[in-house]
């Protein structure tokens, strides 16, 4: 009954009577209920489990948490939902409001808790879809992940998965299947078998909580970085042999654990190493030049024909970083925002201008990732 009456004072505020007014508080349909609740920011639906019993089972139900997710992802070009999160030194995981970055003067900055923050630094911030954030803290004998919402500050831990021999290189990569409803590590282990390289996969399902070996990924990987995730598949640059004189992209998809050569724009050079990125969930291509990159995009993903070049962007640090660009977000009015190598950069191409957005808080950083404030829950998969 008390729980009730909070979720009854709470509604006056929607619903207001005069104070001569002896009339009842209509009765508000859950249908009506569960529509407004799925329009409100994450912030406030975190206050709202707290107002009733009923609201905070509503609001942590993973039904609730996917139809949200439909409405938070409706407008793509909508900033209201999204921010940056920023890998700072010193142990600490900051984000800030990705509206502020465009239209205000300076951003604020919060300090976000993560998990495993009393097991090491961590090394890279492997991916984000849908509001988790993956998180990688690494080690000689076995690395430590973590899926981790910190919209609603709750995070997982993957079951340990240590190597088998010695490797020359380990890339991650997270995304999502949906033909399983289901949220995915992967990872590729290099290793050295009689002079020759393997490159060992195995895919980790928040589903079923374990790790899964597949078939070994069949083309060459020289670094380390992470697979980019677009439309279910991971994709890689890759070569054909130690020359490093064929390059492509490659990818993995999700659901059908097959691997599938993604044709790259015509403007390609097979000698050249393609820059691979995600721009607004469509898979990128920066190709660098004297003084300026040129950024692609797949429009729709697989389809050749479906490239058209963005943008051309002057460098804005050492050109020899040119590879540690990474574009983030960009509105059709004209602006982009790009990290180059630990510098914010908003260009507006239409106009030929440039700044450096200010971010209270945050004066260096390694890594820098847009995430979706979401409630999906990395808990309610296992």
């Amino acid at each position: 009954m008390e729980s009730q009456n909070h979720c009854s004072s709470f509604l006056h505020h929607f619903f207001p009577r005069s104070q001569n007014s002896t009339t009842t508080m209509p009765h508000i349909p859950n249908e009506i209920v569960l529509e407004i609740l799925y329009l409100l920011p994450v912030k406030s639906l975190m206050r709202l489990k707290c107002v009733c019993k009923s609201w905070r089972l509503m609001i942590s139900d993973p039904d609730f948490a996917k139809k949200q997710l439909i409405v938070a992802k409706k407008e793509p070009g909508n900033l209201d939902n999204l921010r940056l999160i920023l890998h700072s030194p010193y142990l600490r995981i900051k984000s800030c409001s990705l509206p502020s970055i465009f239209y205000d003067p300076f951003g604020y900055s919060i300090n976000h808790d993560y998990p495993g923050r009393d097991l090491g630094v961590i090394n890279e911030i492997v991916g984000s879809y849908d509001g988790l954030v993956c998180i990688c803290i690494r080690d000689m004998e076995k690395d430590t992940i973590f899926v981790w919402n910190p919209s609603i500050r709750e995070s997982r831990m993957l079951p340990s998965r240590p190597f088998e021999q010695l490797f020359f290189l380990v890339s991650y990569a997270f995304g999502y299947d949906s033909i399983t409803d289901d949220y995915k590590v992967v990872r590729v282990v290099s290793c050295s078998v009689d002079e020759l390289y393997e490159y060992k996969v195995e895919v980790f399902s928040l589903k079923s909580n374990s790790w899964r070996k597949i078939r070994n990924f069949p083309y060459l990987l020289f670094i380390d970085e992470a697979g980019k995730h677009v439309n279910g598949s991971i994709n890689w640059a890759v070569s054909r042999d130690r020359n490093n004189d064929h390059w492509f992209i490659a990818s993995l998809n999700l659901a059908t654990e097959s691997y599938q050569v993604v044709q790259q724009p015509d403007c390609a050079v097979e000698t050249v190493k393609p820059i691979l990125r995600v721009l607004g969930g469509q898979l990128c291509v920066m190709f660098e030049y004297d003084e300026t990159i040129d950024l692609w995009i797949m429009q729709e993903y697989g389809v050749k024909e479906s490239w058209r070049k963005l943008v051309t962007v002057p460098f804005y640090s050492d050109p020899l970083h040119a590879n540690y660009a990474k574009p983030l977000f960009y509105l059709k009015d004209g602006a982009i925002l790009i990290d180059f190598y630990g510098m914010l950069v908003l260009y507006n191409f239409h106009r030929n201008e440039s700044t450096s957005p200010m971010i209270y808080g945050v004066h260096h950083y390694h890594e820098v990732e847009v995430y979706l404030e979401s409630v999906v829950s990395p808990n309610s998969y296992n």
